[in-house]
């Protein structure tokens, strides 16, 4: 009879190892409907190897309804409140073992959601934003409260004002890699340099920066050691009467303004970090970005 236990326990596991393989090619919506399936088919759905990272960005049409070619977000209230229920049960499923979330860019975030993922996953270590939502500052407080050992962040269009931006730094002291891919503002960098003191690598590329925060960041930040600039269109604005939009257009432009320490974090399009003379940092969409910023 011992040897027969036996036997089964080492078939029992055997046969859990296996599913728990096959599911790590899975979505997270199709584990989730894996463990609906039987009881030791949820038990490997449990498995913690497959909720390190929850990638919402995987979701397909089939379950939610999620656009994979739309301008607009998903953000109809039916599918808002099957995603707060999906939620819930998946991450029951992880058990708190998820230290990175990335939403679906498309994913029109609410304050329920976000409350409802930070409840559950006390260990995040990474978290990508979705592009828009509504979030309030109370929300984005109590979920970064639970996200005390948050290291990484991605922050989009999602953080609209300057409120939400500051409680995301002041409880996110622990973040030492940031990437914007909103407007780099004077707001940013002040909230960065008050709380965020630990941070090592911002990625700012692509988009329109201030170069006041810009300097502001290179200057106080003792710990950064790099920040991508690539592909971004850095502006000033002259004082008085007759203010003036300035461009950066090269690195010799920005080289009289900063320090060579300073200049030496940047990440630029060409020229790498060996030497600024003259490189490129920004491309055709110079033009289209000038007209957004008029």
């Amino acid at each position: 009879m011992e040897n027969n236990n036996s036997a089964a326990n080492r078939n029992n596991s055997l046969l859990n190892e296996i599913l728990v393989t096959i599911f790590m090619s899975l979505n997270v919506a199709d584990i989730a409907s894996a463990s609906l399936v039987c009881k030791s088919w949820n038990e490997a759905c449990r498995d913690p190897s497959l909720w390190h990272k929850l990638d919402l960005s995987r979701l397909n049409s089939y379950y939610f309804n999620i656009p994979n070619y739309k301008l607009r977000p998903w953000e109809d209230m039916h599918s808002d409140k099957i995603m707060t229920q999906f939620l819930k049960y998946v991450l029951s499923l992880s058990n708190g073992n998820t230290s990175c979330i990335v939403f679906n860019f498309h994913f029109y975030l609410r304050d329920v959601q976000f409350i409802t993922a930070a409840s559950r996953t006390p260990n995040l270590k990474r978290l990508v934003l979705p592009k828009i939502g509504e979030l309030s500052e109370v929300a984005v407080e109590k979920a970064m409260k639970s996200w005390g050992g948050l290291e990484s962040i991605s922050i989009t269009s999602i953080v609209r004002n300057s409120n939400i931006f500051s409680a995301i730094c002041k409880y996110g002291k622990n973040i030492t890699e940031m990437k914007l891919t909103c407007d780099f503002k004077e707001y940013h960098a002040d909230a960065m340099i008050e709380y965020t003191r630990k941070l090592k690598v911002l990625s700012i590329r692509s988009i329109i920066v201030s170069m006041k925060a810009l300097c502001r960041v290179l200057s106080y930040l003792e710990h950064l050691e790099e920040v991508n600039i690539c592909h971004s269109l850095i502006l000033d604005t002259t004082a008085g009467p007759t203010s003036q939009v300035v461009v950066y257009r090269t690195m010799d432009d920005l080289g009289k303004h900063l320090a060579p320490s300073c200049l030496g974090k940047l990440i630029f399009c060409e020229g790498g970090r060996d030497g600024y003379g003259g490189g490129s940092l920004v491309t055709a969409c110079d033009v289209w970005l000038m007209m957004m910023v008029e």
